[in-house]
């Protein structure tokens, strides 16, 4: 079948839902399907902004059609008066997508343009990748333009920005979710990254006409991994043993466990562990650097990294001790699974996981096993981890067969079958 994945992101772009589109392309190749991307055009935006060396990894069969230029959100300022005033709009407003958002052009190009570019290419199913959640407006009109199509909407696993999510008033909620409800309709299926965001949406938006809601997990691409290795060598990161985080780090989701756990060992193995924090120079920074001021005896322990392109960031993955995975702590946080779970999973690495019981625990336990597993108060237990992998170093982990993209795409390739 001739499929369209629209999605503002896609690669070379560095967001990890242009990582999920990419994994998604590979797995519909591999069923034989022909894959067309709409996405943004990135000639438009700043060659500093985008991975190089995560375009390369893009499979020639990938047919791109370029709608659009920069979101405002994706620019580092504002291009003209009216872009600044809707620039600020965009910030202060509630973060849902009836209110003017940073990627209303996007939404306004879909709805014009895009019922034409898959009729002229005879597409036969779409999935809007939902990032930005906004351009699910496109459906109504897409359903009426093209009543055959198989619409396919992948919300993955985030609230923010949706008129379920719990943080937002009562009056736009209601207001919100009657228009959302109205927008799905129009889709055969609305796929989620986790079992906890599906009981959350069916709790809140209810039944929504013959709309199928089903469990679509981002994949771990070994096949990937192994390109990926056969290309680079494994940088070499010296003695000791060594810890990785790699993404990004909020007021919910912070190192300090960890930073916590290292200062609680003895001197003598406390010298003997680094951790490497892959991380933004700006918000995750600060927040890194608040936390070491609280524990300041492992400072000269964290060595503060850029984000590295997807090739080299694999590779140094792979080169760890083990891997580190933070979760924010309340039971809401148990909705959310962060992207580079998967990326871990690839490097094969295990995972110290820290933070609240849900699907990326789950996940983690079923492969790193339940002893890499902790609470966001469970400084003992993380110091007994680390004197685990200072005392013997882990072994690599096996391929996780149900985490492979033929499982995790399953849903959606069964229904192209």
């Amino acid at each position: 079948m001739r499929v369209a994945i629209v999605c503002y992101y896609s690669p070379p772009q560095p967001a990890i839902a242009s990582h999920r589109v990419l994994r998604m392309s590979r797995a519909l190749l591999a069923a034989g399907h022909q894959v067309h991307w709409v996405t943004a055009d990135t000639s438009r935006f700043d060659p500093g902004v985008l991975d190089s060396a995560l375009g390369s990894l893009v499979p020639d069969e990938v047919r791109v059609h370029h709608l659009g230029g920069r979101a405002l959100i994706t620019k580092p300022v504002a291009a003209n008066p009216w872009e600044k005033v809707l620039r600020t709009l965009a910030w202060h407003m509630p973060r849902h997508f009836a209110w003017p958002d940073s990627f209303i052009s996007w939404a306004r190009t879909l709805r014009r343009r895009l019922p034409g570019l898959l009729s002229r290419n005879s597409i036969e199913a779409v999935v809007l990748c939902c990032s930005p959640h906004n351009q699910i407006l496109v459906l109504p009109g897409l359903r009426r333009a093209l009543p055959d199509l198989q619409i396919f909407v992948d919300y993955r696993d985030l609230l923010s920005g949706n008129p379920w999510n719990p943080r937002s008033s009562s009056k736009q909620a209601a207001r919100i979710l009657t228009l959302e409800r109205r927008v799905l309709a129009s889709a055969d299926a609305l796929f989620v990254n986790t079992g906890a965001a599906r009981e959350k949406f069916v709790e809140v938006v209810g039944a929504v006409g013959h709309l199928a809601v089903e469990v679509v997990r981002n994949a771990a691409d070994y096949d990937l991994a192994d390109q990926i290795e056969a290309m680079v060598e494994e940088p070499d990161l010296g003695p000791g043993v060594h810890l990785g985080f790699f993404g990004t780090l909020f007021p919910r989701r912070r190192l300090r466990p960890l930073l916590d756990a290292m200062a609680s060992l003895p001197p003598a193995d406390r010298d003997r562990v680094v951790l490497h924090v892959y991380c933004d120079a700006l918000d995750s920074a600060a927040i890194l650097e608040e936390d070491l001021a609280a524990v300041p005896v492992v400072r000269d322990r964290v060595e503060r990294h850029g984000y590295l392109g997807y090739i080299s960031a694999l590779r140094a993955m792979q080169a760890m001790d083990a891997l580190v995975l933070v979760n924010g702590p309340e039971a809401d946080d148990a909705v959310f699974v962060p992207g580079k779970l998967y990326d871990y999973l690839m490097a094969r690495r295990p995972v110290v996981f820290v933070g609240h019981p849900g699907d990326a625990r789950q996940v983690v336990e079923r492969t790193s096993g339940a002893g890499w597993c902790f609470g966001p108060t469970d400084i003992e237990g993380l110091r007994g981890c680390l004197e685990r992998i200072l005392s013997e170093h882990p072994a690599r982990l096996s391929k996780s067969l149900e985490d492979g993209p033929e499982r995790s795409f399953a849903p959606l390739l069964n229904r192209l079958a």
